[in-house]
């Protein structure tokens, strides 16, 4: 399956358009890191909503952080995933599934091959 992304480059302008026609710029603060960051976060994701479960998910938040070598080529050395679960009926079954998701999640694992990669699994509890 393929997948494309068009970048188009100026003195003005720095952004890319995917096949919908979304354009998405390239600015301080939203760069090709940034980008990578939430790729990751949204592939993680699909693959574990993917996974077949018995539990209820009200919410998860995935924030992505990665740390850039200072030498060339300045890949990634550390990537972080702290994965926020909220209204989750078997916290067990959730952990088990982000465990395999970081093993099936394609992303993760193309990441996985120039950078130390952690998972963090963390509750929050409904405040109602």
């Amino acid at each position: 399956m393929i997948r494309t992304a068009t970048g188009h480059f100026t003195e003005k302008e720095r952004f890319f358009i995917t096949p919908d026609g979304t354009k998405h710029e390239y600015k301080d603060g939203s760069g090709p890191y940034e980008y990578l960051m939430g790729a990751l976060a949204g592939c993680f994701y699909s693959t574990l909503a993917s996974m077949e479960r018995k539990g209820e998910w009200k919410e998860v938040s995935i924030t992505a952080n990665g740390i850039k070598r200072t030498v060339v080529p300045t890949t990634l050395e550390h990537t972080s995933l702290e994965i926020v679960g909220k209204g989750i009926s078997d916290k067990d079954e959730f952990e088990m599934l982000v465990k395999k998701t970081a093993e099936e999640c394609s992303v993760f694992q193309t990441i996985s091959k120039v950078s130390a990669m952690d998972v963090v699994v963390r509750f929050e509890d409904d405040e109602e």
